[in-house]
């Protein structure tokens, strides 16, 4: 653990370091020697509706229902909403969503269901007086085999083009729409391998591809989505998020986190996952070159590990407050079947660091360095969050902390930069 905190005095600011200056870079937690067990990963989610423009979203998704990622059956989470409308788009009744883990006769189970009533697309050229996407995952406890099914899904009332379409379509069922593009009807994709699988079902994807009055080219409105996941046995689930930059005031979004990339928890097979950007400008508060953020991860009956880096070249915080050429949050962690917590590391590095006024500050900034801006609040260095389990490495945090302050934020705004979290359980 950390050492006792020290405070002094710089140029008539006040710093306090959380140990001396050196390698930023410690081991944070030992390891430990109980056995851990192993464990099965469930995961799913449902939601009615959802209309996108290219990247951008139009409507979000209606009655979101997630199970998350757990080792526990028996978990249910579920979700509703009256109604969803979208002028000239999409209009629906009744949404009701649900995701679950279970065990099953033969062993285990992940489950979702996406129940849409009343559903009418572009005007009515696709209509449906119910669209039921249903998707499982199962493992066979006794040996191992995964399994996807789609067994649940069902259409009542539907036509496409003012034509009735008796009973559930066949999987994958595409149908040209004259002058607008096309949809996809019970669309399913499954993956099935040998220590996970899983499924997506849609109920109705439509797909403008064509100009038409009725949406813009490059609409797409979904209808009834539910998938699942399972996998394992494995030693942890993992879990982990690297982004570039966020700033808030207490729950309101100044500007959400900039190119996230998260780390699933089955991990990525050893793959290197990626999220990049030329550069984050937040008004007033920072600018940046070139983002990139990683993450990493293996998972099976030995040992857990994964790495999550964020990297961020060319800050400049609050017009020169705070300038580095690049800053990198990068932390570790792993645990093998005989430990029960992981060992986690940071490895987080500054280059070209500069505060003006802090010539103490160096490139070897030592975890949860904290100096305190006259007039504005607090400035965090290689901010490190740590249970047994878990590490949070934000690079830069700005917290305001003062009224009336010379660049007119408000109190409680917190910018972070270059943020890296892992964890096992």
């Amino acid at each position: 653990m950390l050492g006792r905190a020290r405070t002094f005095s710089l140029m008539g600011a006040t710093v306090l370091l959380a140990g001396a200056f050196g390698a930023a870079t410690p081991a944070i937690a030992a390891t430990h020697t109980t056995a851990a067990t192993s464990e099965i990963s469930y995961a799913g989610a449902a939601f009615g509706t959802e209309v996108t423009l290219a990247s951008t979203v139009e409507s979000g998704k209606s009655a979101l229902a997630t199970l998350g990622c757990t080792s526990q059956t028996g978990i249910t989470h579920t979700n509703s909403v009256a109604s969803v409308g979208l002028p000239g788009i999409i209009t629906s009744g009744t949404v009701s969503t649900g995701a679950r883990s279970e065990s099953t006769a033969t062993g285990s189970a992940s489950a979702s269901t996406a129940t849409t009533e009343g559903a009418s697309l572009l005007g009515g050229l696709v209509t449906a007086t119910t669209v039921q996407s249903a998707s499982t995952t199962s493992r066979n406890s006794s040996t191992g085999a995964f399994s996807t099914s789609a067994a649940g899904t069902e259409f009542l009332g539907l036509t496409v083009a003012g034509i009735p379409i008796t009973g559930t379509p066949a999987p994958n069922t595409k149908i040209t729409l004259p002058g607008v593009g096309y949809v996809e009807l019970n669309q399913q994709t499954a993956h099935v391998y040998k220590g996970s699988a899983n499924l997506t079902v849609i109920g109705i994807h439509v797909v403008v591809t064509l100009s038409t009055p009725l949406a813009p080219v490059g609409t797409q409105i979904i209808v009834s989505d539910a998938n699942t996941s399972l996998g394992g046995p494995v030693t942890g689930l993992l879990g982990g998020l690297a982004y570039g930059a966020s700033a808030n005031v207490a729950n309101t979004i100044i500007a959400g986190e900039e190119f996230p990339q998260p780390l699933g928890c089955l991990g990525t097979s050893g793959l290197t996952k990626s999220n990049t950007g030329a550069a984050v400008t937040i008004p007033g508060i920072l600018t940046t070159g070139t983002v990139a953020d990683t993450v990493e991860g293996k998972d099976n009956l030995t040992a857990a590990s994964g790495e999550v880096t964020s990297t961020v070249q060319g800050l400049n915080l609050l017009s020169g407050t705070l300038t580095a050429t690049a800053i990198k949050a990068d932390v570790t962690a792993r645990r093998n079947a005989k430990s029960k917590n992981p060992t986690l590391v940071n490895h987080s590095t500054f280059l070209g660091l500069d505060v003006p006024g802090f010539p103490g500050i160096t490139d070897n900034v030592p975890p949860n360095t904290q100096l305190s801006l006259p007039g504005l609040g607090t400035l965090w260095l290689n901010r490190q969050i740590e249970t047994s389990n878990k590490i949070t490495v934000i690079m830069v945090q700005l917290d305001v902390s003062v009224a009336g302050n010379p660049l007119g934020l408000a109190v409680g705004t917190t910018v972070n930069v270059a943020s890296a979290s892992i964890r096992i359980h």
